[in-house]
C-alpha cells in the first residue's frame, strides 16, 4: 500500500504514520532514570536515544501543517501544546520500539525497497514530477531524507505486519460454522410487499385488515406512508445492507405468503409480506469472502497480542528525559493492511 506524502508526515494528520496502537512504555526500572539519557535525546528506548533533533523537527512540521490549515499553533505551556508534544514523543518512542522489533525478527528494509516506494508516491500523487514532490515536500516542511525514513518506517511496519501475521489460518469447519451460524447474510436478493404507519396501534389496525381477508398490495396503496413503494402495492426488493437491519431480519424469515408481526425501525412500523422467499448463496460461492474475513479477524488478533507483548516488555526499558514523558497515553490507529 502507498501513502500519499501528507500521510508521511507523523501528527500531520493526527499521527497517521504511527507505528502502532500500543502505547510507549512508562518508566525504566530502577537502573536507569532521567539523568542516564543524555542532553542531545529526549528518550532512552532500550538503552537506544530518541533524538532531540527528531523531536524538533516533527513539532516544526506539525507547527507548518497548523500555518498551512490557517490555524495558531499552540504556545507553549499551554493544555493543547503539551498533547501536542506528548503525542510527538509517542510517536517517535514507537519508532524506536518498533525499529528495535524489526531486527529481532529479522526484518530489514533495503535502499532499494524505499527507492522503489518513494517512486510510486511520485508516480501516484505527483504524476512523477520530481519538481511537484520537491515544492510539496518544501510545502510540508520536510526534507527528502526525513519522507525516506518516514517510507522506510512505513515499509517496515509493513513487513512487521507481514511477519507476525504469517502464520494466520482458516479451517473449513470454521468457514462451515461461520456460514451456518450467518446464514441470512448471504441471502440473495428478494421480493416483500410491505406497508409503513408511524405507530404500533395503526400497524395492529392495519394488520386485522388483512387478517380480515383485505388484499395486502391493496391495504398497502390505502394505508402506507412509504411513498416510494405505495403505489406499487408494497413491492420492494430486498438484499442485505440495502435496508435497515431490523427490517432485514424479520422479511428474510418469512415464508411466500406469510405476514410478518409489526416491525419497528427507525422510519416508523411495517408490516412484511414475503413474495418469494429468500434463497441463498451456496458456501462454495460465499467461502472467498467467508475466509477472507475470519483471516483478517486472526491478523487483527494476532497484531493485538503482539502490540501488546511489546508494550510490555518496553514498560520496564522507556526513560524519558525530564519534561518529556507524555502526560497521557497516547493511542493511534495502525495503518498495515
Amino acid at each position: 500500500m502507498t501513502l500519499p506524502l501528507r500521510k508521511l508526515v507523523a501528527l500531520l494528520a493526527v499521527c497517521a504514520l504511527a507505528l502502532g496502537a500500543a502505547a510507549c512504555g512508562g518508566d525504566s526500572d530502577d537502573s536507569t532514570t532521567s539523568a542516564d539519557v543524555p542532553a542531545d535525546a529526549i528518550a532512552l528506548v532500550g538503552g537506544t536515544a530518541v533524538p532531540k533533533d527528531e523531536f524538533d523537527a516533527l513539532m516544526e512540521q506539525v507547527k507548518s501543517g497548523y500555518e498551512q490549515q490557517g490555524r495558531t499553533f499552540p504556545k507553549v505551556g499551554t493544555p493543547e501544546y503539551q498533547n501536542l508534544k506528548s503525542e510527538a514523543v509517542t510517536y517517535l518512542v514507537q519508532r524506536y520500539e518498533y525499529r528495535r522489533e524489526a531486527q529481532a525478527l529479522g526484518i530489514e528494509v533495503t535502499d532499494a525497497q524505499v527507492d522503489k516506494r518513494l517512486e510510486d508516491v511520485k508516480k501516484q500523487q505527483y504524476g512523477g514530477s520530481d519538481q511537484k514532490f520537491q515544492a510539496a515536500l518544501k510545502q510540508l516542511g520536510l526534507t527528502e531524507a526525513e519522507a525516506r525514513e518516514s517510507i522506510r518506517d512505513r515499509l517496515t511496519q509493513e513487513e512487521i505486519y507481514k511477519k507476525v501475521t504469517e502464520k494466520a489460518t482458516v479451517t473449513d469447519a470454521e468457514i462451515q460454522k461461520y456460514y451456518d451460524e450467518n446464514k441470512t447474510h448471504f441471502a440473495e436478493p428478494f421480493k416483500v410487499r410491505h406497508i409503513l404507519v408511524k405507530t404500533k396501534a395503526k400497524a395492529e389496525e392495519v394488520a386485522k385488515k388483512i387478517d380480515g381477508g383485505a388484499s395486502f398490495a391493496t391495504v398497502a396503496r390505502e394505508e402506507s406512508t412509504d411513498t416510494g413503494t405505495a403505489q406499487k402495492g408494497g413491492l420492494l426488493t430486498v438484499q442485505p445492507g440495502q435496508v435497515v437491519q431490523e427490517f432485514y431480519d424479520a422479511a428474510v424469515k418469512l415464508k411466500p405468503g406469510e405476514v410478518s408481526e409489526p416491525v419497528k425501525s427507525q422510519f416508523g412500523w411495517h408490516l412484511i409480506q414475503d413474495v418469494t422467499a429468500a434463497s441463498y448463496q451456496p458456501l462454495s460461492q460465499a467461502k472467498p469472502s467467508i475466509e477472507e474475513q475470519l483471516k483478517q479477524q486472526e491478523q487483527t488478533q494476532a497484531m493485538d497480542t503482539w502490540m501488546k507483548q511489546v508494550k510490555d516488555k518496553y514498560d520496564s526499558e522507556v526513560v524519558y528525559a525530564v519534561g518529556y514523558k507524555p502526560t497521557s497515553t497516547t493511542s493511534t490507529q495502525t495503518t498495515t493492511q
